[in-house]
């Protein structure tokens, strides 16, 4: 569309606090975007019925417009991507037996997950009621549940072997992100791991005015309230950036951080590879 072509310049020059500014266009692309896509899925649907797959809307709340083929193959590729962290400090899937995808949306990765490992013990959980009501009702064998925004989780200490929070981290202010790591630190046993995706340096180089990113490397981390998805997502769903030195020096507080994969979600967020100390 040309008028992201334009956004993609403007944007450079845009101070991330007028971007609230820009709701009504990303509002009209989302309906555009959407009109397409739920035209999409019924001739996709008409040639496979038995694809398991959520609807158009509830798929963009998750990961942008993206076809039923898109979003499926997403799902794997994310699978590739854990194993790929995991695989940098010397651990594997094979070492799971409790995984809990933390911010599951409608179920993108825990249908990947069961095509692999059908014997895995899948626990999602998410804060938007709607995309746990498509998993409960279409993802039968995995516990699916509603979490409040803020801690305790609805789960006992010490539950899960891995705990995955794809783009969950890059959306919530400091307090929360530091309330939602002991979080996860109870969760988890003794030598569990934490994968973690931030918006590192790949996300924010090629997007923020040049005064923010000088600002975001002083700081190690911003946390900005964009609000063009008001009423799509939680007011307290923005958008924070952060530097690997922050990380490695805010988080460890918490966790021993064993690695940080630049890019290594999607080829596009990092992620942070976390252990709960024993």
């Amino acid at each position: 569309m040309i008028i992201e072509s334009v956004w993609k310049v403007v944007r450079l020059f845009v101070p991330v606090q007028l971007y609230p500014l820009l709701s009504p266009i990303y509002r009209w692309r989302r309906r555009v975007y959407l009109r397409r896509l739920e035209e999409n899925d019924r001739s996709t649907l008409a040639l496979h019925p038995e694809a398991l797959c959520p609807p158009a809307e509830l798929r963009y709340n998750v990961v942008g417009p993206c076809t039923i083929e898109q979003f499926l193959a997403s799902g794997e590729m994310v699978v590739a991507d854990i194993e790929g962290a995991l695989g940098s400090v010397g651990r594997s899937m094979a070492q799971v037996r409790k995984f809990l995808d933390f911010g599951c949306g409608c179920g993108r990765l825990i249908i990947a997950l069961r095509k692999r490992w059908p014997d895995l013990e899948i626990t999602g959980c998410d804060v938007d009621e709607r995309g746990i009501l498509w998993c409960q009702r279409h993802l039968q064998g995995s516990k699916c549940v509603v979490n409040d925004a803020l801690p305790p989780a609805p789960f006992e200490d010490e539950s899960f072997d891995l705990i995955w929070c794809g783009s969950v981290f890059t959306h919530l202010d400091e307090t929360r992100q530091d309330s939602w790591l002991a979080e996860m630190r109870r969760m988890l046993k003794p030598g569990g791991i934490l994968l973690a995706s931030v918006h590192g340096p790949h996300c924010w180089e090629p997007r923020l005015p040049s005064w923010t990113i000088a600002s975001l490397k002083r700081k190690g981390m911003i946390f900005a309230r964009v609000g063009a998805d008001a009423g799509i997502h939680p007011s307290w769903y923005q958008v924070a950036w952060h530097t690997e030195e922050y990380i490695r020096k805010h988080w460890a507080e918490v966790f021993d951080i064993q690695g940080y994969r630049e890019r290594g979600l999607n080829d596009y967020q990092d992620v942070v590879v976390a252990q709960k100390r024993s």
